[in-house]
């Protein structure tokens, strides 16, 4: 490896590395050059009602509905002191974003370069750019878990470099996303309980703790103070803890039968992405073969169980086994490199890689935003149109989501979501009713109250919205796509 990128040749790792950035920034950046601020995913509505409400009740926690609860507080409370200093709260959902995705990819390929080399390095954030569960988080929107990920990596380098820092990094993953933190938890109780067995046939008890102590293992005072502050801030953030993970407890104890979460199924990644599915192997047995037991081996492994066994939020555990699959694809394609000299057999290697990398690009340039430019500019005005204290309730979960982020301090609700009181049934007549069944419903609301009608619903019912559209209790407002009732409470 020092032959290719030893000092006397260090421009060779440079100019690789900027030719991945480059590759990454293409890549991460094309939806806001195709789509502007559109979001891809409808998460970001989810984020942003969040970013707002804590930044609004600082330095307090916010009064939030339930469903709001179930977030842990860490990234929001890294976002709420960003947005004092002046942040906006659009760049967390545009370009902040996306330079956050390339940057855990850049920490990941640097720890990597630490540990294993630089050609390692560069292959690593190589198989960043050609993993397409990672992008697939990236469109979708998952801050907290990519947050989470961020602090894993960033413990197991600390633990490895027998730091303090890496309790600091392991609070920071409890507090900011729960599945994450089951799997840390699992790694590290594994990797305990192995270092704990190893050591005990080794060393004798007294002789254990001299060693741990010398090697700054054990310095009891300062892990006391760590888990003291810990405490303080469990207590104070208490009402958040519970609802954002102790409510989780009851679905982890489902195992098998509890649910496997919003995202695509495994195969379809296998399908998608087996050539690097294959150098992520390749490298995971040659690792395991020269040192086992490792932080990164062990984190693998657990994800895998849960993918395999169809365990809680298996489909979303895929992208933790992606993302730790990543440094062991580096190392399968740095093995492959340097083992097979031959012109011929290398230029296979690049043809075969170049093939994965059009794969992953074509399927990422497929993912496009759910909600037209236009309704989401039309979204985006709604703050400044709308009095203060109106209702606005929308036909399908996507806008309601999108609504309920870009109207943070308004009353929101859609079929089953948020501030809705109706009933399944109600909305389906609400929906598709005739005007004399619809009144009584725009009665139980206050005025104003609004009605958001996205071109994906109009899309979704087609003919049958046609008696609600012309319903005689609604007036079109403003635009295409909002309409107010004249006979909600008030009116009435």
């Amino acid at each position: 490896m020092r032959k290719v990128f030893g000092k006397k040749r260090l421009s060779v790792f440079h100019v690789c590395v900027g030719v991945v950035l480059l590759l990454l920034l293409i890549k991460y950046f094309l939806p806001i050059v195709r789509f502007g601020s559109v979001p891809l995913g409808y998460d970001a509505g989810i984020y942003r009602y969040l970013f707002v409400q804590y930044e609004a009740a600082f330095p307090f926690v916010p009064r939030l509905p339930d469903w709001a609860r179930e977030h842990p507080p860490g990234l929001f409370l890294v976002s709420t002191v960003l947005m004092q200093f002046g942040v906006p709260v659009e760049w967390f959902t545009g370009w902040l974003w996306n330079v956050s995705i390339i940057a855990l990819g850049c920490v990941l390929a640097w720890i990597s370069v630490k540990r294993w080399g630089q050609g390692v390095g560069v292959m690593t954030l190589f198989a960043v750019f050609l993993s397409q569960a990672y992008y697939d988080g990236f469109a979708v929107m998952y801050w907290k878990t990519y947050i989470a990920l961020l602090f894993t990596v960033l413990a197991f380098y600390f633990l490895e470099k027998k730091s303090l820092w890496s309790v600091v990094a392991i609070a920071c993953v409890l507090l900011t996303h729960h599945q994450t933190s089951l799997l840390l938890l699992l790694v590290l109780g594994t990797w305990t309980l192995r270092w704990y067995r190893r050591e005990i046939v080794v060393q004798k008890a007294q002789e254990l703790y001299v060693l741990a102590k010398r090697r700054g293992c054990m310095r009891i005072e300062y892990i006391a103070f760590a888990l003291l502050l810990l405490g303080v801030g469990a207590f104070y953030y208490l009402p958040v803890i519970h609802e954002a993970v102790f409510r989780h407890v009851p679905t982890v104890l489902k195992l098998w039968d509890a649910p496997g979460g919003s995202f695509p199924e495994p195969l379809f990644y296998v399908r998608l992405t087996g050539v690097l599915l294959l150098f992520g192997v390749i490298g995971f047995v040659r690792s395991f073969k020269k040192e086992q037991g490792n932080l990164w081996q062990i984190a693998v492994l657990w994800s895998a169980i849960f993918v395999v066994f169809h365990l809680m939020f298996y489909r979303r555990f895929y992208l933790q086994l992606d993302f730790f699959l990543l440094p062991f694809a580096g190392m399968g394609m740095w093995w492959a490199w340097q083992t097979f000299a031959s012109v011929s057999v290398r230029v296979g290697l690049a043809a075969l890689l170049l093939l994965q990398a059009a794969i992953t690009f074509h399927a990422a340039w497929e993912r496009e935003p759910y909600i037209h430019q236009d309704a989401f500019a039309f979204v985006e005005k709604l703050p400044s149109i709308l009095e203060e204290g109106a209702t606005v309730f929308t036909l399908d979960d996507r806008s309601a989501i999108l609504l309920r982020g870009w109207l943070p301090f308004h009353h929101v609700g859609g079929p089953g979501l948020f501030e809705s009181r109706w009933s399944y049934q109600e909305w389906e007549t609400f929906i598709l009713g005739l005007p004399e069944e619809r009144k009584e419903l725009f009665g139980s609301i206050d005025d104003p109250f609004y009605i958001f009608i996205s071109p994906y619903a109009l899309m979704y019912y087609g003919q049958q919205l046609e008696h609600l559209l012309k319903d005689p209790c609604l007036q079109p407002a403003h635009e295409k796509y909002l309409l107010r009732s004249i006979c909600s409470a008030k009116h009435s």
